[in-house]
């Protein structure tokens, strides 16, 4: 009796235990809990703008004025880049600054054009030959990163006004050009003799060159200006057109200087340099009580505009030559 009772507990323990079938139900695995990654943060570089520099007062340059009547079409301020022969691109002048310093500098030679002039055509106009009254000033207001000798003359046959300046960046002289009939024309060039010294009958110091400027395009009738400064009272200006695919000479127009007390007078014009060219000044301009000199309208117009800060570049400039002296 007893042994059956115990059989009876040890079969009812083993049917709860391994169920039914009688083989034991594996216990239930419990797995740790799953590690789930953070996702991985790529911290994006943030651009850091750099500090803007602060110009001194010598290099404050505003917005460009509205272009001048003996300006040519409106550009901007500062030429573009040019792209060159390998298709890389030429990086533009820095900043408007050091871009006019560079084209005063190449026009340095040439500024001895400034002043009025008294033309003459070598070819006869009817019975007589045709007058020219060229007159020639710095502008360095309507484009202050790109500075020009402009010229006017009511008179001429070939060129009524012209614009001529510097492009640093691909190295040639431009002049934008209007003819008689209104037409506007781009020509660029290069010195074909440069600009040279010499004593003059009167001792003076003289100067000669010769730009030669052809038209930018395939026009038929394209036009071709050659400047021959002669010295400084006389230049020639020979005109060429194209026909049949190469340039002809059609007149060449002789000019004398009206007031021919401008001549230069030495190489070094000391207290008569120009606050704003660096030419010789011919007038008188003052600010906060000091004097300073001025080589055409144009510059004497600019000055009157903005006095401070041309004072501030040709004193900085002055500056700059005297820390260059040997033995400063």
């Amino acid at each position: 009796m007893r042994t059956t009772q115990l059989c009876a507990v040890l079969a009812i323990g083993l049917l709860s235990f391994g169920g039914c079938g009688g083989n034991p139900t594996p216990a239930p695995t419990v797995s740790a809990p799953a590690v789930i990654p953070s996702p991985v943060v790529t911290a994006t570089p943030v651009a850091v703008e750099p500090a803007p520099v602060v110009p001194s007062a010598a290099a404050v340059i505003e917005e460009p004025l509205p272009t001048i009547s003996l300006s040519g079409p409106k550009t901007s301020a500062g030429p573009t880049s040019s792209t060159g022969t390998e298709g890389a691109s030429k990086p533009a002048v820095a900043n408007t600054l050091e871009q006019r310093r560079l084209v005063v500098a190449a026009m340095d030679g040439i500024q001895v054009i400034l002043g009025s002039w008294k033309g003459t055509t070598n070819k006869p106009v009817g019975d007589f030959k045709a007058l020219d009254a060229p007159k020639w000033v710095w502008d360095f207001r309507s484009q202050k990163g790109q500075p020009a000798l402009v010229m006017k003359s009511e008179k001429s046959l070939y060129v009524t006004e012209a614009r001529l300046t510097f492009i640093p960046d691909r190295q040639v002289y431009q002049m934008i050009a209007h003819d008689k009939e209104g037409q506007v024309r781009t020509l660029e060039g290069q010195f074909t003799s440069p600009v040279e010294e010499f004593e003059g009958e009167d001792r003076r110091v003289h100067r000669k060159f010769k730009l030669e400027l052809a038209e930018v395009g395939d026009a038929k009738d394209a036009m071709k200006l050659t400047l021959n400064q002669q010295d400084n009272n006389r230049y020639l200006l020979a005109v060429e057109r194209k026909k049949g695919g190469k340039f002809v000479l059609v007149d060449t127009v002789g000019t004398q200087r009206e007031d021919t007390s401008f001549a230069l007078s030495d190489t070094d014009y000391k207290e008569k340099t120009c606050v704003i060219s660096g030419g010789l000044g011919t007038s008188q301009v003052s600010f906060n009580g000091k004097s300073y000199w001025v080589c055409c309208s144009g510059c004497q117009a600019a000055f009157n505009e903005e006095p401070a800060r041309w004072v501030a570049e040709f004193e900085a400039k002055k500056k700059e030559k005297e820390m260059a002296k040997p033995g400063t």
